[in-house]
């Protein structure tokens, strides 16, 4: 029996896989960039699959109930409030990572200078890009509901951003190797077809018709299976993959929680993990780089421990940051919500 009033869950649900999959991928990268982990076969492997699916996944999410934003706020509302949020994170924990990383000298493996230090957020980089680049892409989609664009012209639009992505292939993956703000347009072109998408495709559309949970994970398993025989061939399809497997996924979210009679302790802790993704987003590589040194002065370099225990300290540690935060929320609000954006959860019933 599904339960429509639960299907407000699937969003969170999507965001505690996706921030795991973030958390994964980043400690992967870290092992590699510290010589504890060969990048053979096996891990390109898992590694290509990781990134074809977590930030469009991402970007798709932040789509789904941005209309609703632009229509509540207004377009300067919208802008005013995704400074807040996405901005004003991205200043405060570019400067306390890159610190970190300035003082730490010894035991990073990115190895910065004073300069990188005090123009760290400008421009965004490491994971902080993603925050920059979906404040700006949030800057020019949202002028589609801000005109009330129909739903033809948001079709229309989203079809050809993806044009653009398809046709631009070559150029967007040399482009994220020339310089810090090529990079940053690259991934613009690169991920905007998703928030639209997710406007275009939210809770209404994609709660059409009906099939069980495991339907839609074999379709993300077909999914990556036709996109593995695309590599180095057509690589410039990718993005159809990658939009598959981020309606699929959610699909199976989405059918999941309508399936729930009653909130469970798995349902809590994926609700309350995926209602703090952005806190794990901001300070999971500083634990996960934590972990990883303090595994390595115990003389341990076995890639099974230090990639485990680098993925639970990236997922754990940032969470015990939410009652810092709901504290300061509570005299501080604003501060909160730029220095320290915790939730204490979602209502589940």
């Amino acid at each position: 029996m599904r339960n429509p009033d639960r299907l407000s869950l699937a969003p969170d649900y999507a965001k505690a896989l996706g921030i795991l999959l973030v958390v994964a991928s980043h400690i992967m990268r870290g092992l590699e960039r510290s010589d504890l982990l060969v990048f053979d076969p096996t891990w390109q492997a898992v590694d290509w699959a990781l990134y074809l699916y977590h930030m469009p996944l991402f970007f798709y999410l932040a789509g789904l109930f941005f209309a609703a934003t632009v229509a509540r706020y207004g377009y300067l509302g919208m802008l005013k409030r995704n400074a807040i949020v996405l901005l004003g994170p991205l200043v405060v924990w570019s400067y306390v990572q890159v610190g970190m990383q300035y003082v730490f000298s010894g035991s990073s493996n990115l190895k910065v200078s004073l300069t990188d230090l005090l123009t760290a957020p400008f421009p965004p980089a490491q994971q902080f890009w993603f925050l920059g680049v979906l404040f700006a892409a949030t800057a020019v989609a949202g002028l589609l509901p801000a005109f009330r664009a129909s739903r033809a012209v948001q079709l229309l639009a989203f079809a050809a951003v993806l044009a653009v992505r398809i046709a631009l292939d070559d150029w967007l993956r040399a482009a994220m190797e020339a310089g810090p703000y090529w990079f940053l347009l690259a991934q613009f072109v690169w991920h905007l077809p998703f928030l639209l998408l997710g406007m275009i495709a939210g809770n209404p559309v994609v709660d059409r018709g009906r099939g069980h949970p495991l339907v839609f994970v074999a379709l993300c398993a077909a999914a990556l299976w036709v996109g593995s025989l695309l590599v180095g061939g057509r690589d410039d399809l990718l993005p159809l993959i990658s939009i598959v497997l981020v309606l699929a996924s959610y699909k199976g979210f989405v059918e999941f929680a309508a399936r729930q009679t009653a909130p469970r302790l798995a349902s809590r802790v994926l609700v309350f993990v995926g209602a703090n993704s952005m806190i794990i987003y901001l300070t999971h590589v500083i634990f996960g780089a934590g972990m990883r040194t303090i595994l390595m002065k115990l003389g341990i370099f076995d890639v099974a421990p230090q990639f485990v225990l680098g993925v639970a300290a990236g997922m754990i540690c940032p969470l015990l940051l939410v009652p810092i935060g709901l504290a300061v929320e509570r005299h501080a609000a604003l501060l909160a919500r730029i220095a320290l954006p915790v939730r204490s959860g979602r209502r589940t019933a």
